[in-house]
């Protein structure tokens, strides 16, 4: 729900979002930050893992004081990666700039930067916002290669870069109202490859935001920061966000709203 704000204190640690195929299962990193992504269909496992907050959570998708300077240029290098998976990720995330007043320049290997992307196995995530300048890397692409498919690169870029301008996930807005077969989730994700508890089942998968202090449009199934819900997981048999692969109108909106262009530079 890319338009919830969490209004936190100063102190608190912010999330790191992440995926893996179930086919590599590699383990999460070490970091109670990480937040595993993506996840609730056949190809990908997932799991947030956030730190205790410190100040009352009102939001959990879009934290205020992580969101970059509005009209930033945000320097991101690669740590690894072909000539042809760096060209790719360079081409999907500046995608965003087209509804963000914001500029992703690609400095050299070896040069300072605010987002730092490597492609070690270890699945596919991105600290949220400008958590990323403490973080080497920042960003993950566990999976990419130079036959991996255009849409796959879309839909992961986008999502991910979605995360480093600062949106959590879709699926917990409160207006979602998706009608979890919860025995079924249970069944799932307590079971191999993922052996979560069932307290990680209910904060992961089935929790749902608290309206009280957020501010937020509507629900939009179509987020490209949306997780993928299969029918099996809903007691209506219905399919959510089978599997989003483009920036939304929604998606465009929030950015217009949080990143937006001066009236005098002629965007709208």
């Amino acid at each position: 729900m890319k338009n919830k704000f969490l209004l936190i204190s100063a102190a608190m640690l912010f999330c790191l979002t992440s995926c893996k195929k179930n086919a590599e299962n590699s383990a999460p990193a070490e970091n109670d930050q990480k937040v595993q992504e993506t996840g609730l269909h056949q190809d990908f496992t997932c799991e947030m893992k956030v730190p205790v907050h410190t100040g009352p959570q009102t939001d959990a998708n879009g934290p205020a004081n992580q969101l970059w300077t509005n009209g930033s240029t945000i320097k991101v290098k690669f740590i690894g990666g072909s000539t042809y998976v760096r060209s790719k990720v360079k081409q999907y995330a500046k995608t965003w700039e087209t509804s963000a007043n914001i500029t992703f320049s690609f400095v050299a290997d070896n040069a300072a930067a605010d987002i730092k992307i490597a492609f070690a196995n270890d699945g596919s995530w991105s600290y949220v916002g400008k958590e990323s300048k403490n973080y080497s890397p920042s960003m993950n692409y566990g999976w990419f290669n130079d036959s991996t498919s255009d849409t796959e690169f879309r839909r992961t870029v986008t999502h991910e870069f979605g995360h480093a301008l600062g949106l959590n996930h879709e699926q917990s807005h409160p207006d979602a109202n998706i009608p979890w077969n919860t025995q079924a989730v249970y069944a799932y994700y307590m079971g191999p490859p993922n052996n979560w508890s069932k307290a990680d089942v209910d904060f992961n998968v089935l929790a749902v935001e608290s309206r009280t202090g957020l501010n937020y449009t509507a629900y939009d199934s179509s987020s490209i920061m949306h997780y993928p819900v299969e029918a099996r997981f809903t007691t209506n048999n219905r399919t959510i966000a089978a599997n989003n692969t483009t920036i939304s109108a929604k998606d465009v909106l929030y950015m217009k709203t949080y990143y937006p262009w001066k009236k005098l530079m002629g965007r709208s």
